[in-house]
């Protein structure tokens, strides 16, 4: 995996699943559903399917989509994530991507299993970091993902109730 910083989308891996979405799914368009970007990824094998037992390999997928959601709520702008390999096409035109509960609810589980690996470190992704300079920070990233996702899975559910 080549990364260049310690954010999912400071990958290929990060990046190519972008890249996925914006030519598979948003093709110009202003508006995607998290649902719709979650059953994308999975039939791709991109995501854990629902249900799996074993969700370590997809931690870095987890990782991206969620910076993407919440990248999405806030600055909306991903040109700065471009690159010589990853143009993200298709992305061009997107302002929105909005959540129903279950998916922030599928992002926030699957961010809190990272979260409490990270002592123990028996999961890959986490162990991989373990041994890097920028291990507090990538901590300190998921955390922060934790909290941005738990934010918006209540205020969804809150929304939806």
């Amino acid at each position: 995996m080549a990364c260049w910083g310690f954010h999912a989308l400071e990958s290929d891996e990060g990046l190519l699943l972008l890249d996925r979405i914006g030519e598979k799914l948003a093709a110009g368009k202003q508006s995607l559903k998290l649902a719709d970007i979650i059953a994308l990824l999975r039939s791709e094998k991109l995501l854990d399917p629902e249900g799996a037992a074993n969700t370590e390999d997809y931690d870095l997928a987890v990782l991206a989509l969620s910076e993407f959601y919440d990248r999405m709520q806030g600055e909306k702008d991903l040109s700065a994530l471009k690159n010589s390999r990853h143009a993200l096409a298709g992305l061009e035109a997107l302002e929105e991507v909005s959540a129903d509960p279950e998916s922030l609810a599928f992002l926030h589980r699957r961010l809190q299993e990272i979260q409490d690996d990270i002592d123990s470190c028996e999961r890959s992704y986490a162990a991989f970091w373990l041994e890097a300079a920028d291990y507090y920070d990538w901590v300190s990233y998921v955390d922060r993902l934790v909290e941005a996702i738990g934010r918006e899975k209540a205020a969804c559910s809150a929304a939806n109730a």
